[in-house]
């Protein structure tokens, strides 16, 4: 079955396809986890639920892999979609009472569906992409990504007040519907997972879940750091405004309003700077947010602290576009489906360790020492993966 001629199929539909899937899915996600701590009174059943999602992908990440390895990548998506939306439409049928738990069990079943389609449009751009593109067509494609997750997040409020949770399924299954056929809409993929399952003399892809790249290796440890700075926003964008700057729950939803702003701003800033990114050491990237994160928990008055937090998540998001982009151009051939597929695991998993980590640090600690915890972390790390010079594409500076 063929929805789009040949002709009209293009990589440039990947952003539109993000958007959408993200956008249908935190609308849901984030409107179901308010929803379970209203029922149920519980913080952590909520944040259960919205970390409902990553899990599959976690715990099949060597199928997954496989998965990226042997099949050409648009055709996962196009399954990958369906399959989210057959589930989505199934749970409508589920009787009232039984409603919420369905709900809860179908974010956590279509978790693995949602990242392989997310793993999927990277090997997709990387295989159809010109090289000196392809750092445009990526940044755009998380812009998609996150404009997605900003704007269900942001509707999941004001649709949770008029439309009762079969009603919000329903707009996801609609969404849903609009993605599987924009996934029609993408272009074969000349890239290593539409190979087939084949190496070089037709031996057997090797698709064990590793990567041995020492380069991509050190960029994996500086990817990851963005996990570990989430972390901590995750938890500091409760624990600044209330407990460093004496605020109330007001100043908690300015300081969220400011954080989305600001990420999104983030995101579309590393757009026009592509041209610039590559030419500073990558080192100067990981380190460059940390002086705005410092001065804002230093200074710990409302205004200056939120200008400065809001400078460190505009550079945040920058660096993540930069290391994002590194690690999917670096990667090689053989080794890309492990690459996008730990971007998928890792990231998520990190995120929630230091969730812990931080949110312990901060309760014992404060957010002053916990930001200076993060800055030392930030700067080991960097200084024990620097000293390479980094091949991929094109020369660039030593990181």
């Amino acid at each position: 079955m063929t929805l789009f001629p040949a002709a009209f199929r293009s990589p440039h539909f990947t952003p539109a396809l993000l958007f959408v899937n993200t956008c249908g899915s935190f609308l849901l996600l984030v409107s179901l986890s308010t929803h379970v701590g209203s029922v149920t009174g519980s913080g952590l059943l909520a944040g259960a639920v919205l970390s409902a999602p990553w899990l599959p992908a976690l715990l099949l990440a060597a199928p997954l892999n496989r998965l990226l390895a042997r099949r050409a990548p648009e055709r996962l998506i196009r399954l990958a979609e369906p399959a989210s939306l057959l589930l989505t439409a199934a749970a409508l049928a589920a009787p009232g009472p039984a409603l919420l738990a369905v709900a809860t069990g179908l974010v956590l079943a279509r978790g693995f569906f949602e990242a392989v389609t997310r793993s999927a449009t990277a090997v997709v751009l990387r295989g159809t992409v010109p090289p000196e593109r392809l750092d445009r067509a990526n940044t755009i494609a998380e812009i998609g990504k996150l404009t997605g997750l900003s704007v269900g997040a942001a509707l999941a409020g004001p649709a949770g007040s008029v439309l009762s949770l079969r009603g919000l399924i329903a707009v996801n299954v609609a969404t849903l519907a609009l993605s599987a056929v924009l996934a029609w809409a993408l272009p074969g993929s000349a890239g290593p997972a539409a190979a087939g399952a084949k190496a070089e003399g037709g031996a057997p892809a090797d698709t064990r879940l590793r990567v041995e790249d020492p380069v991509v290796r050190r960029l994996f440890a500086r990817f990851l750091l963005v996990a570990f700075w989430q972390g901590f926003h995750t938890v500091a964008v409760t624990v600044i405004p209330l407990h460093l700057l004496a605020g109330g729950t007001r100043l908690v939803g300015v300081f969220v309003a400011m954080s989305a702003l600001a990420i999104f701003a983030g995101s579309l800033a590393a757009l026009p700077a592509q041209q610039y990114l590559d030419r500073v050491p990558s080192a100067f990237w990981a380190v460059l947010p940390m002086p705005p994160l410092l001065a804002a928990v230093l200074i710990g008055r409302t205004a200056p602290t939120l200008v400065l937090y809001a400078l460190f998540l505009v550079l945040f998001e920058v660096a993540f576009v930069h290391f994002n982009n590194r690690l999917l151009a670096a990667a090689s051939a053989e080794e890309l489906s492990s690459v996008v597929t730990l971007r998928a695991t890792l990231l998520p998993s990190g995120v929630a360790v230091s969730i812990l980590v931080m949110g312990a640090l901060c309760d014992l600690a404060g957010p002053v020492p916990a930001a200076l915890v993060v800055a030392v972390v930030t700067f080991l790390v960097t200084a024990a993966t620097g000293g390479t010079r980094q091949i991929w594409r094109r020369t660039v500076p030593d990181a």
